[in-house]
């Protein structure tokens, strides 16, 4: 066999056990996965209960952005952990609860679908009980997955401060 017949040997050998190897493996969302995501959600709920917002960004990407009901949208970590100590502290939020209603994903993209309720009692105003929906979506960042973006909607209307007495003449 010549040595240019050879070489064409060689590479079509070559070329037949990569094709036999198989794909390189895929990054299929799994039970696990939801498992993680779900357990995730509850350690949240625990840290939001707990008004620990240290906690609380942890469960962020770096870049991760939330749009609240009746707010802008806020973006990156710093901004999150102050919308959420703005929550439990001056709105007084507590109780928290979530209800998943579905967790869907593909590769390292990941949804989840809940309700919420939770109760409000901010200093010097009236406690009410508010209850809605999210729409949370996660990245799966270093094997852990992270809230990359949060948006909630309340079910009920947003509360409209009574207007102030004019000034006493």
């Amino acid at each position: 066999m010549s040595p240019r017949a050879a070489g064409f040997v060689a590479l079509a050998l070559a070329f037949s056990f990569a094709a036999c190897s198989g794909s390189a493996p895929s990054q299929e969302f799994g039970k696990a996965d939801a498992t993680q995501i779900t357990q995730m959600v509850k350690d949240f709920t625990k840290a939001y209960n707990a008004k620990d917002v240290e906690k609380i960004g942890t469960y962020f990407a770096a870049d991760a952005a939330i749009m609240p009901a009746n707010r802008s949208t806020l973006r990156g970590v710093d901004a999150v952990k102050g919308f959420y100590k703005e929550r439990v502290t001056v709105d007084g939020a507590t109780d928290l609860a979530i209800e998943v209603q579905g967790i869907e994903g593909h590769g390292p993209l990941a949804y989840y679908a809940g309700t919420f309720s939770l109760n409000l009692k901010p200093a010097g105003g009236a406690e009410r009980r508010d209850r809605g929906k999210v729409i949370w979506i996660l990245r799966k960042l270093g094997g852990q997955w992270r809230f990359e973006w949060q948006i909630m909607s309340s079910d009920l209307p947003p509360v409209v401060p009574e207007p102030s007495a004019p000034p006493a003449k």
